[in-house]
């Protein structure tokens, strides 16, 4: 039996070989999201806190950990500062205008903090024998001993009220409770320190001061390096520079092996061991969302069960759960204020965020170009600075982490713009986007309560992320895939918008009550006509529009007509001349 098979099969007693292998192998350092993303936004704060002792100690440790938190090797606070003691709850009126006076995002106030401490006493076996017993030989049962060791548990508890006031709106982002604790155990025959009961209650204070900050922003922790080896197919020169890729993230330069990973993924798409690799750095970045899909992606390539694989689905998929605004990485660079009205101009300098969704692959009533719609979609906002996360045949749960991830990323930018192409439908005046997970969807009923996605809900998280232009397009309604599907609904189609969102635009590929057409091509009329006019300069988006509704009605023969809502103020302009 090798060593390892040895490892290995006697760690079933530990929990099996995964538990070995992650304690030996090389750890990375991966980023977790911030457990709030709307208070992950605010990067400029002032501190206050009431008079008790807890409550002080967590502000001055918030503003100790807040001053020095980098993130992506950057400071992530601009301003981090203790404010006044305060004597009563002000409102948040009052907590905004004091933002604003100070020229910060955001007031954090801390309050009602205590903390204890309690020991709880009990007692192990220890087990000896009473004569010497030669090494691998077992104590005779008549000379075995078994003895009480008294053993003293001391747990020290704190607590705060934690309340973020976001400036810009007067509105609490956050509002909990937030709790911390710290352990110490201690039994009469170890030769350890007796528990410090001031200690504790302190050590009980800096967990809540973290746990604290876990929701406010970003952070790291450990975890084993989970590359996945070459695929054997792959050409000798590839397979060279893969496993260089690999030396340099076993030599902690995770930065450079992801960096040569995704060089060489671009000309190997269909391999599994690239694909999982890639998605692994987009897991250690943080970028849960598309971490997932490429370990999905991973796992379709295998075409068979893999362990590696399945493990880190579970994980990411646990971490969406969990936390669906997942953390994505703003640009550095990109202006964080919105633009005033009529000055959302063709420079390209501000941020502009999209998500570009195509579903297809539906259990009932299978399209056929949304997919494609959504690749040419996405590749042309990107040619024109968009940053893109392009998502495809989304079901329930990733349809709906990807949309309030949006309103995540969507937080400062210049322009915030939404595109879906996939079934659509209405019920009782209101708008849902549906998942591919469709199955158990026989009526109206099933897709308002069982997973349809409200477009209006889509329209409240851009509305609360506060993008300066706000852009949806909605590429739907090319059939029913209810039950006795037809090419058009009975009052097919989608029920008009009557409002748009405040400095938004919201464009359909038909007019309220009619159906799309899917297109005889690779690509719907809607689709292919958009992304063609996506390319031309200096148009301004309602012009865009204009054009776009003119070629869908001349290809169709009227039979289609693109409609648009629009409060927007001021020319937006997608592409400028170079």
């Amino acid at each position: 039996m090798t060593l390892s098979a040895f490892v290995c099969g006697s760690a079933t007693l530990l929990g099996g070989c995964l538990a070995i292998s992650d304690a030996i192998a090389p750890k990375v350092t991966f980023k977790q999201p911030a457990r709030s993303a709307e208070a992950s936004a605010l990067r400029s704060v002032i501190i206050l806190a009431d008079s008790a002792e807890v409550s002080q100690q967590m502000s001055m440790g918030l503003e100790s950990e807040m001053s020095k938190l980098r993130v992506d090797e950057r400071p992530y606070y601009t301003t981090a500062k203790l404010g006044q003691r305060i004597t009563a709850q002000p409102s948040d009126a009052q907590l905004s205008a004091m933002a604003r006076s100070a020229g910060v995002d955001a007031v954090v106030v801390v309050t009602g903090g205590g903390s204890s401490v309690t020991a709880t006493q009990s007692t192990e076996d220890r087990y000896s024998c009473a004569v010497n017993v030669k090494l691998f030989k077992s104590c005779p049962k008549d000379q075995s001993r078994t003895t009480k060791m008294a053993c003293t548990t001391t747990l020290g508890s704190a607590a705060a009220r934690v309340r973020i006031v976001r400036a810009v709106d007067a509105r609490s982002v956050f509002v909990d409770v937030v709790n911390g604790q710290a352990k110490h155990y201690r039994c009469n025959d170890q030769d350890i320190p007796q528990a410090d009961r001031r200690q504790i209650a302190y050590d009980a204070v800096v967990s809540a001061t973290t746990a604290t900050m876990q929701i406010l922003a970003p952070s790291y922790v450990q975890g084993p390096l989970d590359l996945m080896k070459a695929d054997a197919g792959l050409p000798a020169e590839v397979l060279k520079r893969f496993d260089a890729a690999s030396e340099f993230a076993k030599a902690k330069r995770l930065d450079e092996a992801c960096s040569r990973f995704e060089e060489l993924y671009t000309d190997y798409k269909e391999s599994t061991a690239l694909t999982f690799n890639v998605a692994f750095c987009h897991e250690v970045r943080g970028d849960m969302l598309r971490a997932n899909q490429a370990y999905k992606r991973a796992s379709e390539l295998a075409n068979a069960p893999d362990a590696q694989i399945d493990r880190r689905l579970t994980l990411t998929e646990k971490a969406l759960r969990e936390n669906p605004a997942v953390f994505m990485p703003a640009n550095p660079n990109a202006a964080a204020t919105q633009a005033p009205a009529g000055k959302v101009a063709a420079s390209g300098n501000g941020r502009r965020v999209a998500l570009v969704i195509g579903n297809a692959r539906y259990q009932r009533s299978a399209l056929v170009n949304p997919v494609n719609d959504a690749r040419l979609v996405g590749e042309r906002l990107k040619r024109i600075g968009f940053d893109v996360v392009t998502l495809e045949n989304l079901d329930s749960a990733r349809f709906g982490a990807a949309t309030r991830d949006f309103g995540a990323r969507a937080k400062g930018a210049e322009i915030a713009l939404f595109y879906y192409a996939g079934h659509a439908l209405q019920a009782d005046g209101e708008n849902f986007l549906m998942p591919v997970d469709n199955a158990k969807m026989r009526t109206m009923e099933d897709v308002r309560d069982g997973g349809g996605v409200q477009l209006a809900a889509v329209v409240a998280q851009l509305d609360v992320a506060a993008p300066a232009v706000k852009l949806l397009v909605v590429d739907a309604c090319r059939d029913n895939p209810l039950p006795s599907a037809n090419r058009s609904l009975a009052g097919g189609g989608l029920a008009p918008v009557k409002q748009p969102p405040e400095g938004g635009l919201i464009a359909f590929a038909t007019a309220p009550g009619r159906t799309a057409e899917d297109g005889t091509g690779k690509n719907s009329v809607f689709s292919k006509h958009f992304a063609d006019q996506l390319m031309v300069a200096n148009q301004t988006v309602e012009q865009l529009f204009k054009r776009v509704r003119a070629a869908v009605k001349s290809e169709t023969k009227n039979r289609q007509e693109p409609t648009e809502i629009s409060s927007l103020v001021g020319d937006v302009v997608l592409a400028t001349s170079k």
